[in-house]
């Protein structure tokens, strides 16, 4: 509801602003118009809601009523005319609109020509066509700002002016000076007030192909007389039939022109793309490797800087020949020189900037840093980290200009002060995520950045990898540090990973539904991973350091028949490692008896295997050796054998020992915690000082402490039933019998011979088997847990019994 009442109240504030704005649509100004074949430089000024304004360009006017965003009127050119409207765009800074015939006319607010018109130099052919160049050169990005002023160098026929094709005709003149080379210098200079005409004869560069340009003076002031549309095209056929406008390349520029034409457009260009590909006129071969994308934009804004020094570049003054024969040098000093070369590549060449122009550049800018800026360029907003320091402390503080060595003063303190800093953050940063991670006890992701140290390496390699950019270091600094830098960083982010690993496995083990299979996968997948991670991190330094990866790949493929040899045992434990996970013998938590030791598997590893043994002692054992033992894993069994002898005296009667087996075979079938089959009970023979009974079950657990209480119980059970029998246990001893020795109870014996009789006259006598009716009456009949047992209390029913066990489901 509060935010509902927040909107409301926010769309009633916006509305009469919105309002305001809608009303207020200002067309004021200067703006750079276009319509299909042609445009022109529009000065609108605005009263109320009528606009007039004019468009010297073709001697036009303009009536017009505002709507809101609307301009709607009438061009006017003389005789002609017609309706238009015109749609501003929110933001004031571009119309769209369309002729009443529907064809298109847009456009854009502009700068104001008054400046330029000041450059327009008329008073010599040479001014002339330098301010025609300069005007047009301007407009290489694709805007027509300044075309008007352009076109009013040239001295155009009284039937062309006023016409649409004067913009055409301005263009067609231009493109056929862009295919030639010249300097300005070479044109006629002219100082004699009565001379009103003049001539230039201009070549193609490496074709000889040549055109005359003419010059007249009317007034006080020369103009280009540009030939008219159809001897122009013929020109520009001659010419391109001459040598073909090259292809460009994607791996750099393809002329000397190209090279200063890209470069300095392209550094200007607000386009990061643009901005970029400018960077391939600079030959970077004699800079390392591992500095080339943090020095090259500092080497181009030295370079920029020098050319704006330098003089204004007239692009016609550099050739466009692909196969110029020399290297060009466009400025020459002591400190070095701005020079373009052609490197060769396949299916061509491209021309660069040369690298000892790029290794000296900074040296080149130290001696010409003093002079001042052609007139004609403009102001370069500074993009550059380390061109606004400098040019900050340039203002605030000069006396850290001062060189030491190879840098100056405030750039070795601003390397020093960053390491210092990103060093001094880390530990900071770690010891209070440190601190967290102690009072946490969930803290396990906290000591990813703590352990190791990484936090400091990675803040430390992060600074020396951005001070080059940022202090402008040379390559010679600017390498190392560089270098350092992403070792840094690599080592630290390894060792992050690492430790990431670890925390996602160690999270992963410790789930308490996961089975040991899986526990057993997650160790040899983290084992894997920190394989994958470290060959990462070699390839990445080999990189850094400017290994091929070629070398550094046939050097693992070496390296590792090396390792392999010296390492075999190694090899088989990894491989045996493996062999323990797909054949699954064993797993995390599994007891299990290995050669002669009993113990509970707690790790498969890659090269080991660890196991607790009942002592709580940890052994180790290298997975080859392991996997070639003979193993018992106990942790698969679904029941416990029960196997015992039981030793009776020899002065137990037959009748007896028929009891005893037939109470014994009872107390089996009845014990619930018994399996019925295969169960026995049978006289097995006479030894040395007794008669042999051998009980033989399973009993149903597979926990070993519930076993040996189920077997305590038996046992129990067994020793009642020797005592009712009247029979005794036989120990090893040697007997003599005396008159006096203590005899059976004669009751017991009557009473044990007279059930056997019964049982004989019955005809039930349970041998060599009790009748399969009687077993099933008898199964599970015997109370277990024993009456009194604080387990039986647990097992009972509501009704207070003891739950029956049905034989056929066990």
């Amino acid at each position: 509801m509060k935010l509902f009442l927040i909107a409301c109240v926010c769309m009633l504030l916006a509305a009469p602003m919105m309002a305001l704005a809608e009303e207020r649509s200002d067309w004021t100004g200067e703006w750079d118009s276009r319509w299909r074949g042609g445009g022109a430089r529009l000065y609108l000024e605005q009263a109320g809601d009528q606009v007039t304004g004019t468009y010297p360009l073709y001697n036009g006017r303009i009536v017009a009523t505002v709507k809101g965003r609307q301009l709607e009127g009438r061009w006017i050119e003389g005789a002609r005319g017609g309706d238009f409207l015109f749609v501003q765009s929110e933001d004031g800074r571009s119309f769209t609109g369309r002729f009443e015939t529907g064809e298109w006319w847009t456009g854009n607010r502009a700068a104001s020509l008054e400046e330029a018109d000041r450059l327009l130099d008329q008073s010599t052919p040479q001014s002339t066509m330098r301010s025609f160049l300069n005007i047009m050169n301007s407009m290489e990005t694709g805007s027509v700002d300044m075309l008007g002023l352009a076109a009013r160098a040239l001295w155009i026929g009284e039937e062309i002016g006023g016409q649409t094709n004067i913009v055409n005709q301005t263009e067609l003149f231009y493109r056929v000076l862009d295919r030639l080379t010249f300097r300005i210098w070479s044109l006629p200079e002219v100082r004699d007030p009565a001379q009103t005409s003049a001539e230039a004869e201009l070549s193609q560069s490496g074709t000889g192909v040549k055109v005359t340009v003419s010059f007249e003076k009317h007034g006080n002031d020369w103009f280009i007389v540009p030939e008219d549309t159809a001897e122009l095209e013929r020109h520009l056929e001659a010419l391109e039939a001459a040598r073909p406008r090259a292809k460009p390349s994607e791996q750099g520029p393809v002329s000397p022109r190209d090279v200063f034409r890209d470069f300095i457009l392209g550094y200007r260009s607000n386009v990061p793309q643009v901005r970029a590909a400018a960077m391939k006129a600079l030959d970077l071969s004699g800079i390392s490797a591992v500095s080339k994308s943090s020095e090259v934009y500092v080497l181009a804004g030295y370079l920029q800087r020098v050319l704006d020094r330098v003089g204004y570049i007239i692009w016609q003054e550099i050739p466009d020949d692909p196969n110029y024969p020399d290297a060009f040098v466009h400025f020459e000093h002591a400190s070095g020189r701005v020079e373009v070369s052609r490197t060769d590549i396949e299916g061509g060449a491209i021309w660069r900037f040369s690298p000892d122009t790029v290794s000296k550049i900074r040296d080149l800018y130290s001696a010409v840093q003093d002079m001042p800026v052609d007139s004609f360029i403009g102001g370069i907003a500074e993009r550059e980290p380390y061109f606004k320091i400098r040019n900050v402390i340039e203002d605030r503080a000069p006396g850290l200009l001062r060189p030491y060595g190879i840098l100056e003063a405030w750039q070795w303190l601003g390397l020093v002060s960053s390491i210092l800093l990103a060093w001094v953050a880390g530990r900071v940063l770690s010891m209070i995520r440190f601190r967290k991670a102690q009072k946490d006890e969930n803290a396990g992701w906290l000591s990813l950045f703590v352990r190791d140290k990484a936090l400091p390496l990675l803040l430390a390699g992060v600074a020396l990898i951005l001070v080059q950019r940022v202090f402008g270091l040379p390559d010679i600094i600017g390498s190392f540090t560089t270098t350092a830098g992403w070792v840094l960083t690599i080592i630290a982010g390894t060792l992050i990973l690492f430790q990431l690993i670890n925390v996602i496995a160690d999270k992963y083990r410790s789930a308490s539904n996961l089975s040991g299979q899986a526990r057993t996968l997650i160790s040899l997948f983290a084992g894997l991973l920190r394989i994958a991670v470290t060959i990462s991190a070699i390839l990445l330094l080999a990189d850094i350091m400017d290994l091929p990866y070629q070398g550094v790949i046939a050097g693992l493929g070496i390296g590792g028949l090396a390792v392999a040899l010296a390492a075999q045992s190694t090899l088989q434990n990894f491989i045996a490692g493996i062999t323990l996970y797909a054949d699954r013998p064993i797993s995390v938590g599994d007891f299990c008896s290995f050669g002669d030791k009993l113990g509970t598997v707690e790790y498969i590893g890659f090269r080991s295997t660890r196991i607790r043994t009942l002592d709580r002692t940890m052994i180790i054992i290298p997975n080859s050796d392991f996997s070639n033992m003979t193993l018992e894993n106990y942790a698969h069994r679904d029941r416990i054998r029960l196997k015992t002898v039981l030793q009776l005296r020899y002065e137990t009667t037959p009748d007896q020992l028929r009891y005893v087996i037939a109470e014994l075979r009872k107390l089996l079938i009845a014990h619930p915690k018994v399996a019925p089959e295969p169960t026995r009970v049978r006289f097995i023979g006479f030894g040395e000082y007794s008669l042999n009974i051998e009980v033989y079950g399973y009993v149903l657990t597979s926990d070993y402490s519930e076993y040996l209480a189920i077997l305590e119980d038996i046992n129990l059970h067994i020793m009642t039933l020797i005592e009712q029998a009247g029979a005794q246990f036989a120990f090893p001893s040697s007997v003599e019998y005396q008159a006096s020795d203590q005899k059976s109870d004669p009751s017991l014996v009557k009473s044990a011979e007279s059930a056997v009789a019964k049982w004989r006259s019955d005809g039930k006598l349970p041998f060599p088997d009790f009748d399969w009716r009687d077993k099933s009456e008898m199964s599970g009949k015997l109370e277990y847990p024993p009456e009194g047992s604080i387990l039986s209390e647990e097992l009972k029913t509501p009704s207070g019994q003891v739950p029956e066990r049905d034989i056929t489901k066990s």
